[in-house]
Parts: C-alpha cells; sequence; structure tokens
C-alpha cells in the first residue's frame, strides 16, 4: 500500500535512531523532502525508495508492503550498533545479503 510507505520510513527510522536530517544527508535529499514523504504528502521515487530501503536496512517488499523478513530484523540491529566499526558494519551488512540472496534463491 503507498499510504503506508511514510510511516514504515518514519518507523524503521526511529528504530535506527536516525534523526530526518541525518537520513536525508545519507540519501542526497533535504530533511524536508524527508518530512513530508514521512507525513505521506509526497511518495518516494522508485530510485529514492531503493535507496530508502538500502539505507534503512530493509528490503524494498518491506517499505511498499510490510512483510518483513529476517534481513528487515538483523540489518538495522548491525546498523544500529554503535560498538562496531563502520568496516565491520559494511562486513556483516553484506554477508547477511548474500545469506539472504542465497536462500531466496531456491
Amino acid at each position: 500500500m503507498a499510504s503506508m510507505i511514510g510511516q514504515r520510513i518514519r518507523e524503521r527510522r526511529e528504530s535506527l535512531k536516525l534523526t530526518q536530517k541525518q537520513l536525508a544527508e545519507a540519501l542526497g535529499l533535504t530533511p524536508q523532502h524527508i518530512s513530508a514523504i514521512e507525513q505521506e504528502k509526497r511518495l518516494p521515487s522508485i530510485s529514492s525508495l531503493a535507496k530508502f530501503a538500502e539505507e534503512l536496512g530493509v528490503n524494498i517488499d518491506y517499505l511498499v508492503t510490510g512483510k518483513e523478513g529476517t534481513v528487515t530484523e538483523i540489518i538495522p540491529a548491525i546498523k544500529a550498533d554503535k560498538n562496531l566499526s563502520i568496516e565491520v558494519k559494511d562486513a556483516l551488512v553484506r554477508i547477511v545479503k548474500t545469506l539472504y540472496e542465497a536462500k531466496t534463491a531456491h
């Protein structure tokens, strides 16, 4: 449902303890644009939807349908862990994504 995308983006952003400004900077958008999306006043473009999903550690399916899976739980936890270096976070995220893709390919 398109009308829930903004809510899911906001919920995931908040679970990662990111501000609208931090998310906007990571995506190359303005905080006002993030706010408008979260308030359901705007919809993200297809290309920005993919960027939102990647930055928030979820898949596009989650943002569009709300269907969660293992990846939507593990990746945000990795990204939110303040004790891990950025290099370790990136490596762990790659491993989780690779395992998930291998699992869903069967």
